[in-house]
């Protein structure tokens, strides 16, 4: 099976917004919502198909599945999931400064001690990843995908149980997707994975199930995925 992870389109943080949490898309985002969607319509070549997306509550997280899920074929099911939702922004001032520290890379010249601290007027990073972890996990289960563990020599490994044979497409946030990320092809989580993943506006990472044995790991295909996107549209 396969999983997708979509990052929502590049959304207007504009002052004069109603909440500061919920952008909706500039009009370039809907662009490139359009282009990522004709890219996975175009997987069906290969057999790849998706009938269900998950995406949160927010706005551009919403936009950017609607305009996938136009470019797509079948009829598709949309499923919103509040536990996607991005790190939030606790007033304007935290939207103002996570802007402008999202344009110039400022996140980059953070030293790693100041993610677990987190940031003012922002949602801890580590709170959000222990909050919405286990909620991932009754949605994984859900679909038919269950966390489970092999024995090995060296302890006890995560693996999968998938008793699905369909595949999943999650439009999510750079934050939320590199949780997803961590606990999907299980390595630790860090705070600071958002900006060692590199997540781009509109952008694929693909993952595909390997068995071994009865069960399966997730191989990563595909991470921050813009090629149909031409330099000059391509956003963090």
């Amino acid at each position: 099976m396969f999983i997708l992870l979509v990052r929502h389109a590049q959304p207007f943080w504009r002052e004069e917004a109603k909440d500061p949490n919920n952008p909706e898309l500039t009009e370039l985002g809907i662009e490139q919502g359009k282009i990522t969607g004709n890219y996975i319509n175009l997987l069906k070549s290969m057999d790849i198909t998706f009938d269900t997306i998950w995406h949160s509550e927010l706005t551009r997280s919403r936009q950017t599945a609607e305009l996938i899920s136009k470019e797509l074929d079948n009829n598709i099911k949309m499923s919103e999931h509040s536990w996607l939702n991005e790190v939030k922004l606790l007033d304007f001032k935290g939207m103002k400064e996570y802007a402008e520290r999202s344009e110039k890379s400022d996140f980059n010249a953070v030293e790693l001690d100041k993610w677990y601290e987190g940031f003012e007027s922002m949602e801890n990073f580590v709170d959000h990843a222990n909050n919405l972890t286990p909620h991932f996990y009754q949605s994984l289960e859900d679909f038919g995908i269950k966390k489970s563990y092999q024995q090995t020599r060296n302890g006890d490994e995560k693996v999968w149980e998938i008793t699905t044979d369909k595949n999943l497409l999650i439009v999510g946030h750079g934050g939320t997707n590199s949780v997803l990320l961590s606990e999907l092809l299980s390595f630790d989580f860090k705070p600071w994975n958002v900006v060692r993943l590199g997540i781009d506006h509109a952008s694929i990472a693909m993952l595909v199930g390997v068995s071994v044995g009865k069960e399966y790991i997730f191989r990563l295909q595909k991470l921050n995925d813009t090629h149909l996107l031409s330099p000059e549209k391509i956003t963090r």
